[in-house]
């Protein structure tokens, strides 16, 4: 029998075990990352660098050496990391972070969504950075009723007094800029919807969608249930392995909207159970 291949180490395990044979100041910088790995995810690239004592240019470098562009989306790999590890509590990265990750497929994907919201006169819009672009998009639209657990997703259809927003009861999260709790789900009890725009912490083609967060888990999974189609906007960074929480199966989705770096076998994979996948060149790409 073939032995098994090893377990690539995750981004917490990959800076723990080179922490030695960093330099000095990068070692400061890892250390402080591993003793406050919450205060790394949330605090501002200022106080980090003052609590590690390191400047600023040596905390994105830091971040630049494990393959990432810079904080934002070094800070999302890293909560990943240690919802994986903890298998537990899920520290949720920052809003304005998730916002500049992957901007020009995040654009793209919000602008053809609207191709699809077709007849739909009832929608839910999920709390989320592409989900918020799809909302943005959608100010001139045609009448419609939106349901949303997003705060920054009311905040966008300020002025569009066509559209009738609704926000159902919860506990504000004020790290996700949303609303969460079982009041969200017992508010749409009795509702139904056309379509819901959603997103996810991961997609599996085969597991389906799901995400580190218990409760916001339990809440999306409420919001697919009431709505007819379900629609998944979703940058190809997240096709990767489940997450914790399990929210719907493919064969509940409708269509997948994504960009072009989602890899054939698994844009089949969905297919194959009657998954829509649309995949759009991000904005600016030759």
């Amino acid at each position: 029998m073939a032995a098994l291949e090893p377990t690539a180490p995750t981004l917490i395990q990959s800076i723990s075990l080179g922490l030695g044979g960093y330099n000095k100041a990068f070692q400061l910088v890892g250390g402080y990352l591993l003793a406050s790995p919450e205060a790394f995810i949330r605090e501002p690239l200022q106080e980090i660098a003052r609590a590690a004592a390191v400047s600023e240019p040596t905390v994105l470098r830091f971040c630049r050496q494990f393959g990432f562009k810079g904080l934002p989306d070094f800070r999302i790999a890293l909560a990943m990391s240690l919802a994986r590890e903890a298998q537990g509590a899920f520290i949720d990265p920052g809003v304005s972070d998730k916002a500049v990750v992957n901007l020009a497929a995040k654009r793209a994907i919000a602008r053809f969504a609207l191709s699809l919201v077709g007849d739909d006169r009832s929608i839910i819009i999920d709390s989320g950075s592409t989900t918020q672009l799809f909302a943005e998009n959608l100010r001139a639209a045609n009448p419609l009723v939106i349901m949303t657990t997003g705060l920054n997703i009311a905040e966008a259809f300020r002025g569009a007094s066509q559209h009738t927003v609704m926000l159902p009861g919860g506990t504000v999260r004020f790290e996700s800029n949303s609303l969460s709790g079982r009041m969200v789900e017992s508010t749409l009890g009795g509702m139904r919807f056309d379509t819901i725009y959603l997103g996810a912490d991961a997609i599996d083609p085969v597991l389906g969608l799901s995400t580190f967060n218990e409760a916001e888990a339990h809440q999306n999974a409420a919001m697919v249930a009431v709505s007819q189609r379900v629609i998944v906007l979703a940058d190809s960074t997240k096709f990767r392995a489940p997450a914790l929480h399990r929210i719907c199966e493919p064969d509940r989705i409708h269509a997948v909207i994504t960009d072009t770096g989602l890899a054939d076998d698994t844009a089949a994979l969905l297919e194959q159970h009657g998954v829509a996948v649309h995949r759009v060149e991000p904005e600016g790409s030759t």
